[in-house]
């Protein structure tokens, strides 16, 4: 996504934050080890070393995800996210140093040095982060074009509890022509109490929105073909160092989505020319081989233990459950899961979504389905070409027919590989209803639009809380 300036400021002191760490990390590491009359000749004499190991962590964290805009919070993410950072940059200087037939940094050193970083960087993180950009210094002043729904979804949202660098509305404002009587009652939204009402002419926009001192302006109004009229106005402002954002905007940064009912054809169509897929297929495609070989080495004892517990539970009925799933351009797959449900669950209803408390369910189906571990036999299809290791959750031909018909776009999803995880599925938990669908299809077109070997590892990371805890994120 586009960088935003309104956030520049806060992904700057992430950065620098998490540097102070590693320089502070080294000085400690170097004087533990050595002794503190050492550290300028080490430090200064292993320098390449440590631009390697700094940059590495920074490297991490950033593609890892650490320095954009939050609007969630996580104490497990963020020491996932750590343990991604460390891990990387220290298979770096491995790499580095096989290749180069040289010693970068010495055991010693690089242990104490990583040891205090991650103290460092873990207290601030999980005990200061958040006292920090709830500080005035970092308050993103926010001002709302439009007094009606809209807008007052639009404060809702930006002002929400995780949301850091924190927002503050501190006007909504009403263009009024120049024939508008000023002394009109301004009607406003129930969500706009607290918020000041302003009203200001067209020619008098630049002007109310610089005396208000905001860093954001955000187009709120309930009829959004109103915005037109303040192009001139708006791209001024922008140009003058002043963020201006749609709802489109909006609701993609502040909750990861596009909605539906702010898009078309069109935008569909040039969203496809911006996307990156097609640059990332292939690394993509090879990231997919690597760890899915990795992961059914890793989970084999696991997998198979799990298969030997089904058989155990229901000894006439098969350990897979295997599916006709869509996969890419409509194409028709096998996909496969360990058997979660009793094997006569859809004998007489035909293929329905699972719900809440769904009695179908085994006992040892529920434990499963928990933290997704009926999904390890899906790396087989990842193998297979069928599916990404991330990517939209593959539906059954059934029901991809009925919500094609009952919501717009839906079809826009098998455009890519669909995945064993994805954005949807770690910001909406499993979905029962059109409703749900439609909301999850959001997700899904943000990823597409949004696609990158950056997002695909953001995802896979926070799918570990899933996994570990059994854990589903709602929105």
């Amino acid at each position: 996504m586009p960088s935003r300036s309104h956030i520049t400021a806060h992904a700057v002191w992430l950065a620098m934050m998490d540097l102070v760490c590693l320089v502070l990390g080294a000085v400690v590491g170097v004087t533990l080890r050595l002794g503190h009359e050492e550290i300028g000749e080490y430090v200064f004499g292993h320098i390449d070393g440590w631009i390697l190991f700094f940059g590495a962590v920074l490297l991490a964290n950033y593609l890892a995800g650490s320095y954009k805009l939050q609007y969630t919070f996580s104490r497990f993410n963020l020491v996932v996210t750590w343990l991604f950072s460390v891990v990387f940059a220290l298979l770096i200087l491995s790499l580095t140093s096989y290749a180069w037939f040289t010693i970068i940094l010495g055991r010693g050193v690089l242990l104490y040095s990583v040891a205090t970083y991650s103290l460092l960087s873990l207290v601030l993180k999980l005990g200061v982060y958040r006292s920090l950009f709830r500080n005035e210094v970092f308050l993103c002043r926010t001002v709302i074009l439009g007094t009606g729904a809209r807008a007052a979804s639009i404060r809702e949202l930006i002002e929400r509890e995780y949301v850091l660098p924190v927002h503050r509305v501190i006007a909504a404002l009403e263009i009024v022509d120049d024939t508008a009587d000023e002394t009109a009652t301004r009607a406003r939204d129930a969500g706009l109490e607290g918020v000041a009402l302003a009203r200001a002419r067209p020619a008098e926009l630049e002007k109310v929105v610089h005396g208000l001192d905001a860093n954001l302006v955000i187009i709120g109004f309930d009829n959004i073909a109103e915005a037109a009229r303040f192009y001139p106005q708006l791209k001024r402002l922008r140009f003058n160092g002043i963020e201006v954002l749609s709802p489109l905007n909006v609701a993609e940064i502040y909750s990861g989505r596009t909605p539906l009912d702010l898009i078309n054809e069109e935008f569909l169509v040039q969203a496809s020319m911006e996307s990156s897929f097609p640059v990332v297929r292939r690394a993509k495609r090879l990231f997919d081989i690597l760890i899915s070989l990795g992961s059914l080495a890793l989970f084999l004892p696991l997998g198979m233990l799990i298969a030997l517990l089904i058989k155990l539970s229901a000894p006439r009925s098969p350990v897979l459950y295997r599916q006709k799933r869509v996969g890419q351009f409509g194409a028709v797959f096998t996909l496969s899961k360990f058997r979660t449900m009793r094997e006569d669950a859809e004998h007489e209803t035909g293929p329905v979504w699972a719900v809440a408390g769904d009695p179908r369910i085994t006992r040892l189906g529920r434990f499963l389905r928990r933290f997704r571990l009926d999904e390890i036999p899906q790396l087989w299809n990842v193998l297979a070409g069928n599916m990404s290791l991330v990517g939209p959750r593959p539906e059954r031909p059934e029901i991809i027919r009925d919500l094609t018909r009952n919501i717009p776009f839906y079809t826009e999803r098998e455009n890519v590989m669909p995945g064993v995880t994805g954005w949807a599925q770690i910001r909406y938990p499993y979905g029962s209803s059109v409703e749900d669908a439609a909301r999850k299809l959001e997700y899904d077109l943000f990823y597409i639009k949004h696609l990158s070997l950056a997002l695909d590892l953001q995802i896979m990371l926070r799918t570990l809380r899933i996994v570990l805890l059994g854990k589903e994120h709602t929105v």
